[in-house]
């Protein structure tokens, strides 16, 4: 079962049509989300890509980032049936409360 930030992050390399890089990555959250760091997004990555829910690939070392690589990230089939079945799950529990439900003291 997934975390709501692992779908998120999921849900965003499914809109990359193929891979993005952390930074593109926390540009999408930012937009949707109120507080996001760097931290919790590498975090997470890791965490999914223990999971083969994410692969990673390291590109080209660039000059003006000090000959350092970005790192790419895209969805594996195991991510894309991770949010399939976390969106089902959800979707079941989306029901109206009665009013009449509230508790009174």
């Amino acid at each position: 079962m997934l975390g709501r930030f692992e779908e998120a992050i999921l849900l965003v390399l499914i809109a990359a049509n193929g891979e993005a890089t952390t930074a593109e990555i926390y540009e999408a959250l930012c937009e949707k989300l109120k507080r996001v760091s760097f931290g919790a997004i590498y975090t997470t990555l890791d965490r999914m890509g223990d999971k083969k829910l994410v692969a990673r690939r390291k590109g080209e070392p660039l000059k003006h980032r000090g000959g350092k690589a970005r790192y790419y990230y895209k969805i594996t089939s195991g991510g894309r049936a991770a949010v399939i079945e976390s969106q089902k799950l959800s979707a079941g529990w989306n029901f109206p409360i009665p009013e009449t439900t509230i508790l009174a003291r």
